[in-house]
């Protein structure tokens, strides 16, 4: 088998690195299709918050709601 001529290297060398990306994107495609949506967390009520009692303060039973 005699060696590739220059052209014909350059040309399947492009070849391969154009086809490369195609395969990947097409990947990437069907993963996302397959793929279940994610998960969300249920958001926190913003008005809702309650603050803990902190150790260097006294404890006020009206601020805490007791």
């Amino acid at each position: 088998m005699s060696p590739m001529p220059p052209l014909q290297s350059w040309v399947l060398l492009v070849l391969v690195l154009a086809i490369g990306p195609c395969i990947l994107w097409l990947a990437h495609g069907i993963k996302a299709r397959i793929r279940p949506p994610a998960r969300v967390a249920p958001r926190r009520k913003p008005g809702v918050r309650i603050r803990a009692h902190q150790p260097d303060e006294p404890y006020d039973h009206e601020k805490h709601g007791l």
